[in-house]
């Protein structure tokens, strides 16, 4: 009884507490009326008043004051939320104003760069708060500058201005993120405007700034760079991890060895258990401590502290010979540390450590029963804890990555024993070594005489051994690793080793929570007759199949997708035929993955599995820089180039990607291809000669890649699109003979004055024109004499830099568009 009002109860706080993260949006409000409903629907049933046996009126006083006590705890959820909100929006009431900023840089987020230094200063005046903060420094003075910032308190004076985020579907969430982890705004100084105060960090923080040191420390110790991975399973993250490791740790399901869980504390528990066993009953307060000095060198992250907190907990039961229940104590772990950050609700480190935690305690020995018996005991234990992590993080993988790993179970089977014993020497081999600096510091400062000098031999001798072994360790650490990783790398390469899935919606995530619950009697399934479990098993199994029936079956419509990258061109086209034409692929600067960070995330979102047709417009790297990334994860069955694209290092590099399993075609002006059911005509595919760009510095001005720029026009069931590159106006003027009215422009140069002449929209007359930008970008995009022809002809403007992603659903009559921004659920 009691364990299922505290269930209720902290799932009222959970619906207040997201009532107020999102800030009474429509959605949400409807969310939390079924909570309430539900909640009298649980106290009706309890009560029983549908003409069954009534309960005393001592129990019917018991339960209206539960459900009273239930609405008091929504509102408190609500109130711990809304406070952060209220601080957030007086954060947004100083943006474009001129601050003085005070607190402290956490070192965990510094990041030295070519420009200058990134980090995060935990604001302490003129409110409390995080604000990333960008140095602009010389080179030879980042080194020292990022040194003093970690080593005292901080006051820099600047213009507070709002952070800027790529929005596309099934990305990474910017805003999301910052608004959970408390970050407020951004702030780019000079260095003069930093000033260093010799006020020491707080305690927090110092122990924040010894991990960072850890860490560099550790790293140095490598002998490889590709072993820097060993750092991020100790510590968490992906610092300095290369993203072809981490790829490989995805794709066979081992993602969480890299944030550090509680395999990793469990593990260590029992090594220092095993290693302090001589200390008797004082040995577990010890590793209490241990454990939570643990926590903080690993940045104090939810998982971390759910596995610390409930392993000090059963620890210290099974000491005292006490018996505590797990689901308990998950569920008041939980709670206490939404106490402590109502929005950790929505971090997603937070959602998988608590569900598959809750997966493992609720459903692991049922699980462990359905696998084969015959099997030796350990096997089946393994298996069974397997099994039931991947069956409980699959909506998760789903929702979030789109991307699920088949050969978990196979991977963590051989892998994982390995990888955690690198994990073990790594750990001993550092602390060897970090004792023998140690010790060959403290060495010198002995004094003279001939017993201290032998006592310093003997010393001396015995640090060499021990940096000998820690040596020793550290290569058979690294040993461990890349033969676990090479062992990956080839699982990863099976035929359906990790497959790529689809949004599918609320309703399927339902589905198969609900298909599960039932499953493995959880909840109130308990309470279900066999009949009755197996009638909601065939209804969730067959509305699960007529979503996915209506989402492939129905008639399709001509749809494009601009995305969202930046300062660059991408567009998606998926025409009904099923067919999947990919215009330009972007490019970031600073050497980002532009491919990983957005372009695949967003196909496999939308179901795309493989592109028919990839077109660049030319081989700049605003509008080239995606392509190899695309085309080593998905098949690419024809690549579409101009003229002089090839001189591209980027182009280049897609060529080498592809290989020979992609059609390469080089376009000539006037040329027709058909791709599906849609028609591609090329109206201008000239070519000049250029200097090749980089992806360091892209060209800004117009210059000769411009003018070299494909302008195609597609026609697919009465509807054309033309796309124009970055196309100056002669190259403009030289496509308009091939070109017709089009419904949809994308504007070239990103609305640059120096393309859209009037001759050229009066010939298009579109409807729409798209302009992809980047927000607040340095060149002025688009110019006011753009949007001014723009407007002066009735065309709507649709601006990635304020509307997110766009998306253009050609119907028979109509034409519908949505913005990622302010119509997510359209996507």
């Amino acid at each position: 009884m009691f364990k299922h009002w505290k269930c209720l109860l902290f799932f009222c706080f959970c619906a207040g507490d997201l009532l107020a993260f999102y800030e009474r949006q429509h959605l949400f409000c409807q969310l939390v009326a079924a909570v309430v409903t539900g909640s009298l629907f649980y106290i009706l049933f309890r009560i029983r008043l549908m003409g069954k046996a009534a309960l005393s009126d001592k129990d019917n006083i018991h339960r209206m004051l539960c459900m009273l006590f239930s609405v008091v705890i929504f509102a408190g959820g609500f109130m711990a939320g809304d406070g952060k909100i209220k601080m957030q929006k007086n954060w947004q009431a100083l943006t474009g104003k001129h601050l003085i900023l005070q607190g402290s840089v956490e070192p965990d987020s510094l990041r030295k760069k070519e420009e200058g230094i990134s980090a995060i200063v935990s604001a302490e005046y003129p409110l409390r708060g995080k604000v990333r903060i960008f140095i602009k420094t010389e080179g030879k003075n980042t080194d020292l500058i990022a040194q003093k910032m970690i080593s005292g308190k901080v006051r820099l004076a600047g213009t507070l201005r709002e952070e800027v985020f790529l929005q596309n579907p099934g990305t990474y969430n910017g805003y999301l993120h910052s608004k959970v982890k408390g970050i407020y705004g951004k702030m780019t100084v000079a260095p003069r405007q930093l000033k260093i105060t010799e006020e020491p960090l707080p305690l927090p923080l110092r122990f924040t700034a010894a991990a960072q040191s850890f860490r560099t420390q550790a790293l140095a110790h490598l002998h490889k760079r590709e072993s820097a991975v060993l750092t991020g399973m100790v510590l968490g993250g992906y610092q300095a991890v290369d993203p072809v490791e981490a790829d490989v740790f995805r794709d066979n399901g081992m993602a969480h060895l890299l944030a550090v869980s509680g395999a990793h504390v469990a593990v260590l528990a029992v090594f220092l258990q095993t290693l302090l066993n001589p200390l008797g009953k004082w040995r577990i307060y010890i590793i209490q401590v241990l454990l939570f000095l643990y926590a903080l060198l690993c940045g104090l992250q939810p998982s971390v502290l759910r596995a610390v907190l409930m392993g000090c907990v059963l620890m210290w039961g099974k000491e005292q010979e006490l018996r505590a229940d797990r689901v308990n104590l998950l569920l008041l772990t939980a709670w206490g540390l939404l106490f402590v950050n109502p929005f950790w609700l929505l971090d997603i480190g937070f959602q998988l450590s608590f569900a598959t935690t809750a997966g493992l305690l609720l459903a692991g020995e049922k699980v462990s029963a359905r696998v084969p018996q015959g099997l030796p005991d350990w096997l089946r234990g393994i298996l069974g804890i397997t099994l039931t992590a991947q069956i409980f993080s699959f909506p998760f993988s789903v929702y979030y990555f789109h991307r699920v790993s088949l050969i978990g179970m196979l991977s963590n089977l051989i892998l994982l024993p390995a990888l955690e014993a690198a994990v073990l020497l790594f750990l001993s081999a550092l602390l060897v070594l970090f004792a023998v600096s140690a010790g060959y510091t403290i060495l010198p400062v002995a004094g003279a005489g001939v017993m201290i000098g032998t006592s310093r031999l003997a010393g001396g001798v015995l640090l060499h051994f021990a940096s000998g072994l820690g040596q020793g360790l550290l290569a058979a650490a690294e040993f461990l690793l890349h033969g676990a990783v090479a062992a990956g790398g080839l699982l990863a390469k099976l035929p359906f080793a990790a497959v790529d899935v689809a949004d599918c919606g609320w309703i399927g995530i339902f589905c198969y929570c609900g298909f599960a619950a039932a499953f493995f009697d959880l909840g109130f399934f308990v309470r279900f007759s066999s009949r009755q479990r197996r009638s909601w098993l065939l209804s969730m199994f067959c509305i699960f199949l007529i979503l996915c029936g209506v989402r492939y079956f129905k008639p399709k419509e001509l749809i494009v997708y601009f995305i969202d990258v930046g300062q660059g061109d991408a567009a998606l086209v998926r025409t009904p035929a099923g067919k999947n034409i990919l215009i330009d692929t972007g490019g970031l600067l600073g050497g980002a993955d532009i491919a990983r960070m957005v372009l695949l995330p967003s196909l496999r979102y939308l179901g795309v599995k493989q592109i028919d047709a990839l077109c660049l417009s030319h081989g700049d790297h605003d509008h080239a820089g995606g392509a190899a990334g695309v085309a080593a994860k998905l098949p690419v069955k024809n690549i579409f180039l101009g003229a002089d694209a090839e001189r591209s290092a980027d182009v280049q590099a897609l060529l080498k990607a592809a290989g020979n399993a992609a059609n390469v075609y080089r376009l000539q002006k006037g040329e027709q291809w058909n791709v599906g059911d849609c028609k591609i005509v090329v109206a201008s595919a000239s070519g000049r000669n250029y200097s090749v760009t980089s992806a360091a510095s892209p060209t800004s001005a117009v210059t000769d890649t411009n003018a070299s720029s494909l302008v195609l026009q597609l026609f697919c069931r009465g509807h054309s699109l033309v796309f124009t590159g970055d196309a100056d106006m002669g190259t403009e003027e030289n496509a308009m003979p091939l070109l017709c009215c089009a419904d949809v422009l994308k504007v070239s140069h990103h609305g640059s004055d120096t393309s859209s002449s009037p001759h050229f929209l009066d010939r298009i007359r579109p409807r729409y024109g798209v302009i992809s930008c980047g927000k607040h970008n340095r060149y002025g995009h688009p110019a006011k004499s753009t949007l001014e022809r723009l407007a002066s002809r009735h065309i709507i403007p649709l601006r990635t830099d304020q509307l997110g992603a766009i998306k253009i659903v050609f119907e028979k009559n109509t034409i519908r568009w949505y913005s990622y921004r302010y119509h997510e659920n359209q996507f």
